[in-house]
């Protein structure tokens, strides 16, 4: 994947457990700049559900990243493409939606690309770092 020096990759995946009456879920991210990890990041809450752990993993960190910085978050997970269109009245999580658009405005570029999760081995660590992050909300 090529993407302009200077530009930060963060890989970003997540975890939910549906199974349980008080669903937890996490999100984690790796950074990249000019192809080093510089930084890793996890999240997790109860009562709560991946999608919104991921939105709220990307508003923090473009909220920490140095203002006109350019940001690509890449993931499988094809719901947060939609993190900077206005939010309809049908829409899941209008109000981290909203945080995303407000972060965004910090930035020269941000944009979220899809890619396999397979090939993907930073990929694969975020969903096996978030997943283990939900289960360790869930026993405390």
């Amino acid at each position: 994947m090529k993407v302009e020096a200077g530009t930060y990759c963060i890989w970003i995946g997540g975890s939910c457990d549906y199974g349980h009456k008080e669903r937890a879920g996490a999100a984690a991210a790796v950074i990249e700049l000019d192809g080093r990890v510089i930084d890793r990041k996890q999240i997790a809450d109860l009562h709560t559900t991946e999608f919104r752990m991921m939105l709220t993993l990307m508003v923090q960190l473009m909220d920490e990243l140095p203002e006109s910085s350019d940001i690509v978050f890449l993931t499988n997970a094809a719901y947060i493409q939609n993190f900077d269109r206005e939010p309809g009245p049908k829409s899941a999580n209008p109000d981290l939606i909203l945080q995303c658009i407000e972060s965004k405005k910090r930035h020269s570029s941000v944009s979220v690309r899809i890619v396999p999760y397979h090939k993907s081995p930073l990929l694969i660590e975020t969903h096996d770092v978030s997943t283990a992050a939900m289960k360790e909300v869930r026993a405390l």
